[in-house]
């Protein structure tokens, strides 16, 4: 089947290519993350995929445009926000399949076991039908761990958070508050 796979990084990228591939699937990578903040994050996430892409001789297509404004006209700093990201970029992936010629359209994000694996099944099949392409739905969590350790084998950017302004503020005090706890047992 010819796939367009949406990547949300190299990391989550790694494991879903190869295991697609050695299903026999044609895949096209689609970098289209308008949530990566901030603009530097973003550049260690795009120059990691195009070492990927390079590397593994993987085709993608990138949409590059750094439209931060997009993001947030769609989501906001709710428990709601990840629902609203998913759908901003399966969408823009779905709609990019059907012009393209694809028969699916997939996600890395499918292998992440922090997000939310049901809410992306859905989401991928309301646009699926909304845009008259399949979404190829496959649960590559059981390869997130392999895919992070080859990651960090083969020297790719390895990010700390998933990747909006919220998660990352979400990140730093969880950080935050395990040392405040450490210190505090130490004293």
């Amino acid at each position: 089947m010819k796939i367009l796979f949406h990547v949300c990084c190299s990391n989550c990228a790694l494991y879903s290519i190869r295991i697609l591939q050695a299903e026999g699937h044609d895949l096209t990578g689609f970098w289209y993350n308008p949530n990566i903040h901030p603009l530097e994050e973003y550049g260690f996430r795009l120059d990691s995929l195009k070492k990927l892409s390079a590397d593994w001789q993987v085709k993608v297509l990138y949409n590059e445009e750094y439209n931060t404004e997009e993001f947030f006209e769609h989501v906001s700093p709710s428990p709601e926000r990840c629902r609203a990201c998913y759908a901003l970029r399966l969408e823009k992936t779905a709609a990019k399949a059907r012009d393209e010629g694809f028969e699916a359209f997939s996600t890395t994000l499918l292998i992440s076991p922090y997000q939310d694996f049901d809410q992306i099944a859905i989401t991928g099949q309301r646009f699926a039908e909304e845009y008259s392409v399949t979404f190829y739905l496959k649960d590559l969590r059981p390869y997130f761990r392999e895919s992070m350790n080859l990651a960090r084998k083969l020297g790719f950017y390895r990010q700390k958070y998933c990747g909006c302004i919220y998660s990352k503020e979400e990140k730093e005090n969880a950080v935050r508050a395990k040392e405040m706890k450490r210190v505090s047992w130490l004293t």
